[in-house]
């Protein structure tokens, strides 16, 4: 393995206090959450991380770990102390003939899958957005879709956590595989996630097939149109009798002499297709239906036909992935796979009685179970199914409407998502609860990672 250093540079002397950076309010990616805690700190290296949690203990401070703030649920906030993890970034080490790579933690899923790129490595599979820290990403189970590929988590296989009581724990299958296995999705309790070892595999590129079907027929076969595809997701606008169906093919590996595919040109053309119709288009009627709610049926009829069918092939992650310019709130639910069709025909028999609107389509992807203590996958094939809002329309009515159908189904919270759960409902969904919770307590006995949210859903 070519190693480097786990810990890049000079350890810093300064406290949470002094060591605030200059934007004294933290805000979440949606400006759906926004604090004033008494410091945010940016460690660039491993020792200052340990620093920040040392003297944060010495004076009774609380802290929670922050990575590009894209969760919707307030797993952040706090009055003492937010640790930004964005500056303990880049490639640790990478052993390009074991396919492993080494990051810490505030790397971004898009630089990661740029670096790997460079040295002919790909994740496997991976969530629709790059922004996110791949230390915040797992925090929450943050997933993409495909139920033959293992999820973010999943490809996890090593993981350094700096905890409060001072200790550097590496964690594997072979060491502490129980912390493992809470780690992979964590919340921001068990300590600060330092560096990450992801299991990769060979470049490759995707196929994207993007169709519109009826929506009867789709629902009908979605368990069978599921596992039939490497990856698979509709979009469903409310008031449609249509989706618009996504299906990902996994080619070979890249060859040695491997060039982007398609012409300049066709690239070109597709860029400007997600750019103007895809993103703007839909930030545009977004901020029109939050002052003239009365046209948003009309406007969900232009963005759907905006989406037309499309086939395109090229380096993984640019398939996985996609534009992110209109900020949104969203809740989301995992759900057993074999429940998937019935809690979507629930949800679209409710948008229909109730006529509630959505400026985003309803979006419903599938993941392989999971072994993390915590993931909304544990031990089952999941069938997801989210909803968004643009931010400055009202949603609190309708994501508690469709929270109930998603319970009645067997339905798990997605932990970055906005949800009403505590861990008195919680506990009951999840088999190894009470291992996780062991772990945190022997990492953290005294809460030092705690805030009001983090005790309500665990329960402590």
């Amino acid at each position: 393995m070519n190693e480097q250093s786990a810990t890049p540079d000079d350890p810093a002397e300064s406290s949470p206090l002094t060591a605030k950076v200059s934007q004294d309010t933290w805000r979440s990616w949606g400006r759906n959450l926004t604090v004033t805690p008494a410091a945010i700190v940016r460690p660039e290296n491993t020792d200052q991380v340990e620093q920040v949690l040392r003297d944060a203990a010495a004076q009774g401070l609380r802290v929670r770990p922050a990575g590009s703030g894209q969760s919707f649920s307030p797993l952040v906030p706090t009055s003492d102390v937010v640790l930004d993890a964005t500056a303990l970034s880049g490639l640790s080490s990478i052993d390009v003939e074991k396919q492993q790579a080494t990051f810490f933690g505030g790397t971004t899923i898009q630089q990661i899958c740029q670096i790997l790129e460079d040295h002919g490595l790909a994740l496997t599979n991976m969530p629709d957005f790059t922004g996110q820290t791949i230390a915040g990403a797992i925090a929450t189970g943050t997933h993409g879709t495909g139920l033959g590929q293992p999820s973010l988590s999943e490809q996890i296989i090593e993981i350094t956590i700096a905890t409060p009581s001072g200790e550097l724990i590496t964690c594997s299958e072979t060491s502490h595989p129980e912390i493992l296995r809470a780690a992979r999705v964590h919340l921001g309790v068990l300590g600060v996630i330092v560096s990450v070892t992801i299991q990769c595999v060979s470049a490759f590129r995707l196929h994207c097939a993007e169709f519109r079907e009826p929506l009867e027929r789709l629902v009908d076969s979605l368990p069978e149109r599921m596992s039939g595809a490497d990856h698979f997701e509709f979009f469903w606008m409310p008031g449609r009798s249509t989706v618009h169906t996504r299906i990902l093919s996994r080619l070979h590996r890249l060859p040695d002499t491997y060039t982007r595919p398609a012409s300049p040109f066709s690239r070109v053309l597709r860029r400007a297709d997600d750019a103007v119709l895809r993103t703007s288009l839909t930030s545009g009627l977004g901020r029109l239906a939050s002052v003239a709610p009365k046209t948003v049926p009309g406007l969900n009829k232009l963005e759907s036909m905006s989406k037309s069918s499309r086939r395109y092939t090229d380096v993984s992650y640019r398939v996985f992935t996609a534009p992110r310019a209109v900020r949104f709130v969203s809740t989301e639910y995992a759900l057993p796979l074999e429940n998937t069709a019935a809690a979507f025909l629930d949800l679209k028999d409710l948008v229909d009685r109730e006529g509630y609107t959505l400026s985003f389509p309803v979006l419903v992807r599938c993941s392989p179970p999971e072994q993390g203590y915590l993931s909304p996958s544990a031990s089952r094939y999941t069938g997801w199914i989210s909803l968004r809002q643009y931010g400055k329309r009202p949603y609190e009515e309708f994501f508690r409407a469709a929270e109930q159908i998603f319970l009645k189904h067997g339905g798990r919270p997605h932990w970055g998502a906005i949800h009403t759960q505590t861990a008195e409902t919680l506990k009951p969904m999840y088999p190894r609860w009470d291992d996780f919770l062991k772990v945190r307590s022997e990492l953290d006995p005294n809460g030092l990672l705690l805030n009001d949210h983090a005790r309500a859903l665990l329960g402590v």
